[in-house]
């Protein structure tokens, strides 16, 4: 946030302490007095993130102001992150298994050398590689 005009600092800064009175009010009997502080933080670091978040989508699709459509795309955002980062590695190295499988077939084509290891290698990594991709492309 420290790239961010002071004048919208201080407007953050109001709508952080805002939730944090809000929740003052709330009864916390489900949580201990430790537990009931830590939800706190917990809600002012996503506020955080959320504001922040909502700035930069605003930014990037060249907004003046921030739109509750921003703020959508920017909760999604950081609610996904966590539970998509993992099949988004996954579809990476699914890529770079489909890059060598097409790198061994060009190899073995224009050096006329087929040998029964490097076809089995070639379709393996084809085969999980596809896989590895696939599994990117439905969880996204």
């Amino acid at each position: 946030m420290s790239n961010l005009p002071t004048s919208k600092l201080g407007g953050i800064q109001q709508i952080i302490e805002a939730a944090e009175r809000e929740l003052q009010q709330i009864d916390h009997t489900p949580f201990s007095s430790n537990a009931f502080t830590r939800l706190k933080e917990k809600v002012s670091e996503y506020a955080i993130q959320l504001i922040t978040e909502s700035i930069k989508t605003a930014k990037r699709h060249q907004a003046d102001n921030v739109s509750t459509a921003n703020v959508e795309q920017a909760s999604h955002y950081l609610v996904s992150t966590t539970s998509r980062k993992f099949y988004r590695h996954l579809g990476t190295i699914g890529g770079i298994l489909l890059g060598t499988a097409v790198s061994n077939v060009v190899s073995m084509v224009t050096t006329n050398q087929y040998n029964l290891n490097g076809v089995i290698i070639t379709v393996v990594f084809t085969l999980v590689g596809a896989a590895m991709v696939a599994a990117h492309i439905v969880k996204d």
